[in-house]
């Protein structure tokens, strides 16, 4: 009998990057649970960013509908449990356990077939495919984990596809260019499914329009589709982009109240109060948070994501609340951090620089990262860098640091959020 500990364990040492060669493999394990993601109707999402807020608002939208919806990301912050959820409600630690035993012992019978063992991401996305039918899940909101069209998620055949913002990140993986990026991400545009993008790159789009047309597709561009929904849910969905820190969000809430529009109609009272309570009620930690109200946390770790990071930054501090921006970096050593920095050093008028390593296999030494901040800095401009070579000593020293008039910006990586998260609550 295994414990929670022993089943986070074990697939915590399972390669999180393994090669992806097709979908057989992942088919197979879900046919020896009986199929399970056949079993509701699903919402499947790919993009570089904002692909987990959008999931998350649309799971709420349809929670306000009625329906039991389950949610399916990527990654966890702090407990493996957050990947999986019901109306909000993470997988119990005891379901967890039992889910991981049941789908072991399918691993198990498999392999003696020849069947390969499932990578770390494709593991999780049959646990969850299983709990979700278990729970005769109305709706279930699949996130990719990486690209699409070889992503574990891809067996499935949603009601409609959606695409978010695309920019470089996973090169190694997914391509050098936009187009080869794009490309793998459409690739979860099926036959006679809708497909709603927002990629916010004319590049990326085309490549869209083009599947969509070669497989039979609707191709929904959202900022052209946004404009025809009912007038509540524009006034909502600008009043919620008013209210947020991030501005990349009123991009998603948009994307997020398009694609529910395709599955119920916004012409009632109803309908268009699901949009309304659903962006009300959303919260996704990590993504331009305030920890404290002068510290703001946010999980960018692509290029992309810097520029919406930095653009972000520059509004708060024009309110006038603070005077002076320190920022605690960290950042993973397959990213491409040199540029997030440039674009960081560009944009920002920084006061002090805390760059820590990660508690993982994929840091980038401190000193290495501190040096780009030097290098990068603006001719005439001056600060302070500081190498850590863990996280918990820079977030302790930057805290302690702080002046009252001064934003604390922590910034670089997820992993960076998570660790954060797990000792400062």
């Amino acid at each position: 009998m295994s414990t929670y500990t022993d089943a986070c364990n074990y697939i915590d040492g399972i390669p999180k990057f393994a090669p992806k060669t097709g979908l057989d493999n992942t088919e197979a394990f879900l046919a020896s649970l009986d199929n399970p993601h056949k079993k509701y109707r699903i919402v499947h999402i790919a993009g570089t960013n904002g692909k987990g807020s959008v999931a998350k608002m649309i799971s709420l939208m349809l929670e306000n509908a009625g329906y039991k919806t389950g949610l399916f990301i990527s990654p966890h912050l702090v407990k493996m449990n957050e990947r999986i959820s019901i109306n909000g409600s993470d997988i119990s630690d005891e379901t967890f356990t039992g889910e991981y035993e049941l789908l072991l012992d399918r691993v198990k019978t498999l392999q003696k077939e020849g069947y390969a063992h499932p990578a770390y991401f494709e593991f999780l996305f049959c646990m969850a495919a299983d709990y979700f039918a278990k729970n005769n899940c109305d709706y279930v909101v699949f996130e990719t984990g990486l690209g699409g069209r070889l992503d574990a998620t891809n067996v499935t055949t949603p009601v409609v596809s959606v695409i978010t913002s695309i920019g470089f990140d996973h090169m190694q993986y997914l391509g050098n260019t936009i187009e080869e990026i794009a490309g793998e991400k459409a690739g979860i545009i099926k036959q006679g499914v809708p497909v709603i993008y927002n990629t916010g790159n004319e590049t990326a789009d085309e490549v869209i329009r083009n599947r969509a047309k070669e497989v039979g597709s609707e191709a929904v561009f959202v900022p052209l589709a946004f404009e025809t929904l009912p007038e509540r849910v524009k006034e909502a969905v600008g009043y919620f982009s008013f209210v947020q820190a991030a501005t990349y969000q009123k991009d998603n809430a948009m994307t997020a109240s398009v694609v529910f529009s395709k599955m119920e109609p916004l012409s009632d009272d109803k309908t268009e109060k699901c949009v309304e309570e659903a962006l009300d009620r959303f919260y996704w930690p990590g993504r331009m948070e305030f920890l404290k109200d002068d510290i703001v946390i946010d999980g960018a770790h692509n290029e992309n994501a810097a520029r919406r990071f930095t653009e972000s930054l520059k509004e708060l501090m024009q309110s006038g609340e603070w005077k002076k921006l320190n920022l605690l970096f960290a950042v993973s050593s397959d990213k491409d951090y040199e540029e997030i920095i440039r674009i960081i050093c560009e944009n920002l008028d920084l006061e002090k620089v805390y760059v820590a390593e990660l508690n993982s296999g994929r840091k980038t030494s401190a000193s290495t990262v501190g040096k780009l901040f030097q290098n990068y800095r603006p001719a005439g401009e001056y600060w302070d860098t500081y190498c850590f070579d863990n996280v918990r000593s820079a977030w302790n020293t930057a805290v302690s640091e702080k002046e009252e008039d001064t934003l604390l910006a922590v910034v670089g990586s997820l992993y960076l959020v998570g660790e954060i998260k797990s000792f400062s609550d």
